[in-house]
């Protein structure tokens, strides 16, 4: 989405993480957590996506995602640190509902449980472990939607008046995206109805209508599959 928004030029280089090819030398050399996006930019790899995201705005020409006022931009920042805090919630649902039943769509679980030993973050593999053992409860994914419901109370309240999350479209949107989209496509998105959460509702209306959001959500499941797979669909996927 950031390299769209500033009409940067870029090639997709696919990982399908259902082949393990985040954990293939080749990949760990530009990736040593072996997880994905990754950006290679002048020969140079930029990790995390909201480092990613920072490095983009700042390199490259085009439309500012970063509010030049300094206040502004510090309210940007702590709402992307807010929803990388939830990412522990994300994680949980994703893998339990979807990378779970996918891998074993292809996999055992003695290769499963071999592969995720391979895995250099420590917290990314014991979460695997734990869902390949069946030890994230209901009660677990019970709290961790939970999380999720306070994360987007308090998306309701900071878009008061909106139509962003601060003065303008940022890295705050952008990098709020993914998640909700994967919350659209895991069955959750009765979580923004226009009645329970209007500004949420209209926001993601919004953004989905973005032509940055429309080629970061089309890019094609090399893999195979996609979310109906396993079972789910989303009105946003359906679009």
């Amino acid at each position: 989405m950031a390299l769209e928004e500033k009409n940067v030029a870029w090639t997709s280089r696919y990982v399908d993480l259902f082949k393990f090819d985040q954990l293939r030398p080749e990949y760990l050399k530009i990736s040593p957590d072996g997880v994905v996006p990754v950006l290679v930019h002048n020969g140079h790899a930029i990790h995390e996506s909201e480092i990613i995201n920072e490095y983009i705005d700042a390199a490259f020409p085009g439309p500012g995602l970063v509010p030049s006022d300094p206040l502004q931009a510090a309210r940007m920042r702590e709402f992307v640190k807010t929803c990388n805090d939830g990412f522990d919630a994300i994680v949980k649902l994703t893998m339990v509902k979807y990378i779970l039943p996918k891998l074993r769509n292809r996999w055992g679980d003695d290769v499963l449980r071999e592969q995720v030993a391979r895995r250099p973050s420590r917290f990314l593999r014991d979460i695997h472990s734990r869902a390949i053992r069946g030890e994230i409860s209901e009660a677990e994914l019970a709290e961790s939607l939970a999380d999720i419901k306070r994360l987007l109370d308090r998306l309701e309240t900071t878009l008061n008046p909106g139509p962003w999350i601060v003065n303008q479209f940022s890295l705050a949107d952008i990098s709020l995206a993914p998640f909700m989209f994967r919350l659209a496509a895991l069955g959750q998105d009765q979580f923004w109805s226009a009645d329970e959460r209007p500004r949420v509702n209209a926001w993601y209306a919004a953004i989905s209508s973005r032509p940055s959001f429309k080629v970061a959500v089309s890019w094609p499941d090399e893999g195979g599959g996609g979310y109906e797979e396993v079972g789910l669909t989303s009105q946003s996927l359906k679009e």
